[in-house]
């Protein structure tokens, strides 16, 4: 008796008294939406393949987005229940009553469901828990004008996670354009967390084009409790597609010749270090030009072309640029900084500088401009004085009528200096042996030993500030760089190089060395010269 019980038992609990034996589908919403999602359950009695489904008669009329499948076994009073459960996310492809097929899955079938797709919601005549709006702030803009387009997530129920791809148009770019804003509405009575984004889209294509609007895909945890031991009902996965814009971009006007520019305002402005517009000769003067545009990208911002007045070299950097979001807004910025140099004094007129840009507000070609500037460079203090050789013919002519007081004077000053020269040499003469060893000293020992040290430890800035003092007195007086120019034509070349590597565009250290040597060689050649004199009293 009992043998008979243990086997009617087993018999009960057995798998196969719990053979697969029914598929059976629900949708969760009837009506649906029109490109919003809806979810298609499909629950087979017993653990079988994945990929049993067929879902090939869903292609037709829907999209199938996603399809999750689970499995679950439960045991209440000794009964085992076996599940499969596919949960397909689809979305229509034409409004209208439209009939769900049935499906197959291991040679059992489902009953199929007949299905009502509206428009909107409010066709639907209740308020879906997912939906989205979007727009654009203007349908026709200029070819590279930037477009606002915005879009609104409204959720009426927690989300778990999701995404929300950008917008989509052929030969433009799109940009975000700052972070997410969190609001709350109301809609008809129900309450809806909103989450809003902007982009920016710049056409790089004339004519009438369609924009993809964005779409958004996740889960969300439906309201209530769930009667499922395994809380599969808790989590719904949810897809709305973004409907699709007109956007209609014009060409520009054919009066238009300059770059194109289409803004909704632009500026120019300068500034300069130092503020003064007065300079001398050889002092470095910084200008930095600003080009702003308000409504449109950075790429968009055409190169300057600025040119100046011969007698003064100019030296640019690369321009920098970028773009700055105001508010829906984008201000776009150009800044361009060049060091100028004046080679000799005089007045220079920098001409204006003009940028044509198109008001996209008011349909008309404007200007943006920087008016004309005079430039003062004067002489340094060497160049400002009368040069030595000169000195002679001016008493000549500003006092003609004593030509034997001037005779007098030149022969005396020829004395003195044939005087200075013997004992020179008579002093030469005395001390062989030092003059043998010593270097020809400069008369200002202190800013020698300073531009060598400054050389040597390639510091570019202090060297060409202490290289007149260190060479004064050699050929003649040079206190600034321009007169070192004059006295030594072997450093021009060097000098100019390197005032380069200083203001201009500077991607690698410029080195002194070679400036060293030439100054050092510059500096023998002149005490060759003094040694090799020929002596004027030579011995017999």
């Amino acid at each position: 008796m009992v043998n008979r019980l243990v086997l009617l038992l087993m018999l009960c609990i057995s798998p196969a008294c719990w053979a697969y034996s029914s598929l059976t589908a629900s949708v969760d919403a009837n009506p649906v939406v029109a490109n919003q999602s809806f979810v298609l359950t499909v629950i087979a009695d017993d653990e079988v393949d994945a990929n049993a489904l067929d879902t090939t008669a869903l292609q037709r009329q829907f999209t199938v987005v996603r399809n999750n499948v689970s499995r679950s076994t439960q045991i209440i009073n000794f009964n085992t229940r076996r599940e499969t459960r596919w949960q397909l996310v689809l979305i229509p492809k034409d409004t209208g009553t439209v009939t769900i097929p049935p499906l197959t899955a291991d040679g059992l079938q489902s009953q199929p469901i007949t299905l009502k797709v509206v428009a909107d919601n409010a066709e639907a005549g209740q308020l879906a828990t997912v939906f989205m709006k979007a727009g654009l702030n203007e349908h026709k803009v200029w070819l590279g004008q930037p477009v606002d387009y915005w879009v609104k997530l409204y959720l009426a129920a927690e989300l778990q996670r999701g995404q929300l791809t950008e917008p989509q148009l052929a030969n433009a770019s799109v940009m975000q354009l700052g972070q997410d804003k969190n609001s709350n509405e109301v809609v008809n009575g129900r309450r809806y967390r909103v989450i809003e984004r902007h982009y920016l889209v710049t056409p790089q294509q004339a004519g009438t084009l369609t924009l993809k609007g964005s779409d958004f895909s996740g889960d969300i945890l439906k309201p209530g409790r769930s009667n499922d031991l395994f809380a599969r009902s808790l989590s719904t996965p949810v897809q709305v597609m973004g409907s699709p814009l007109t956007l209609t971009v014009k060409q520009p006007p054919a009066s238009f010749t300059e770059p194109w520019l289409v803004a909704n305002a632009v500026s120019l402005s300068e500034q300069w270090n130092p503020q003064q517009l007065t300079v001398k000769v050889g002092d470095p003067i910084t200008r930095i030009i600003n080009l702003t545009a308000v409504g449109t990208s950075e790429a968009a911002l055409p190169n300057l072309k600025l040119d100046y007045p011969k007698g003064l070299k100019s030296y640019p950097d690369k321009a920098e640029r970028g773009d700055d979001p105001q508010g829906k807004e984008i201000v776009a910025r150009l800044q361009q900084s060049t060091a100028i140099v004046a080679s000799s004094a005089g007045e220079y007129t920098l001409p204006e500088i003009r940028v044509a840009w198109w008001n996209a507000k008011l349909n008309r070609k404007e200007y943006a401009t920087l008016p004309a500037r005079t430039l003062t460079v004067l002489p340094s203090e060497a160049s400002a004085s009368p040069a030595p050789a000169s000195a002679p013919s001016q008493p000549e002519q500003a006092q003609p009528r004593q030509p034997q007081e001037s005779s007098l004077w030149r022969y005396l000053s020829m004395l003195l200096a044939l005087a200075l020269v013997l004992t020179f040499i008579w002093g030469y003469r005395r001390q062989p042996t030092a003059a043998a060893v010593t270097v020809a000293p400069s008369p200002h020992p202190g800013p020698e030993r300073g531009f060598t040290q400054a050389a040597q430890n390639n510091d570019l800035q202090r060297a060409l500030k202490l290289l007149p003092a260190h060479l004064d007195g050699i050929r003649g007086p040079t206190p600034s760089l321009t007169q070192v120019r004059q006295q030594f034509p072997e450093l021009a070349p060097e000098l100019d190089r390197l005032q380069q590597a200083r203001f201009g565009r500077q991607q690698h250290p410029a080195q002194t060395t070679e400036l060293l040597r030439l100054v050092a060689a510059a500096q023998q050649k002149v005490q060759q010269n003094q040694q090799h004199l020929p002596e004027l009293n030579p011995k017999a």
